[in-house]
């Protein structure tokens, strides 16, 4: 089946996926949920499923750079921008760089850093993180396995659908080698955590309540971070939140967006 990018009536929403996924993963949720209040625009990380892969970078702000150019470059002149995990840190990225090509900022399942550091546990540890960068050079295809049933994990989702999600996943074109060490790279050093106070864009946390990778709890820092944000938490979802609870994820999404245009 052929996947249009584009697609329903309204105002611009450009969906940006996370690491290991492809824009084939909204396209089911958009468009029976979000289609008929936006033009849904699905935006792909270079390297994973139909976008090409970009040149190597050494350096990480520079890599960034080049990531960015290729979402931009597939997004309309404005629109309201939802990033799903690490398309959440890129959609940070792009507010806080490309002020006029965002509308608003919706974070799913996301946060302002997504490593761990010594004050900042609310994260994946940098173990993690490079263990999948080793076991992606052994073995890509069970690397992603692992994470879309790590992802999953916590929320309440019957055991037939979460079979059918992976098995789903596994049927879709593989993101390159060359887009997931890229990944990685840029969820280990990305770090908006000193930016985000001074973001004017109106931004929504919509976060899992038993998501592994991102803990809710780190709004607790909300006041220093970006005090002027909002944050809603879904009960019982985990890190697929449009997974899970598909209504409930478009419907904060749907009335979050139209509070900025009412």
């Amino acid at each position: 089946m052929s996947l249009s990018t584009v697609f329903g009536q309204g105002p611009n929403l450009c969906l940006i996926h996370g690491w290991g996924a492809q824009n084939a993963v909204w396209h089911e949720w958009a468009q029976t949920y979000l289609a008929s209040h936006f033009q849904v625009h699905l935006i792909e990380l270079p390297g994973f499923g139909q976008t090409a892969k970009i040149g190597d970078y050494q350096d990480d702000t520079e890599l960034t750079q080049a990531w960015i150019e290729t979402l931009l470059a597939q997004m309309p002149a404005q629109s309201h921008v939802l990033g799903w995990s690490l398309g959440g840190l890129l959609a940070q990225y792009l507010a806080l760089e490309r002020p006029q090509r965002v509308q608003s900022l919706i974070c799913l399942a996301s946060s302002p850093r997504f490593t761990q550091t010594d004050h900042w546990p609310w994260a994946v540890s940098p173990k993690l993180i490079g263990d999948f960068m080793l076991s992606l050079q052994a073995d890509s295809t069970a690397t992603l396995k692992h994470f879309w049933a790590l992802q999953m994990q916590g929320s309440e989702l019957p055991r037939q659908q979460f079979r059918h999600f992976l098995k789903q996943m596994g049927n879709h074109r593989l993101p390159t080698l060359s887009g997931l060490t890229q990944g990685l790279r840029l969820l280990k050093s990305l770090d908006f955590r000193e930016r985000l106070s001074a973001l004017d864009t109106p931004t929504l946390w919509l976060l899992g309540e038993n998501d592994p990778l991102i803990p809710h709890a780190w709004v607790s820092q909300f006041s220093t971070i970006q005090p002027q944000a909002k944050a809603q938490i879904l009960p019982g979802a985990a890190h697929t939140p449009f997974v899970s609870h598909p209504e409930e994820c478009a419907q904060a999404i749907i009335q979050f967006i139209t509070s900025q245009n009412p």
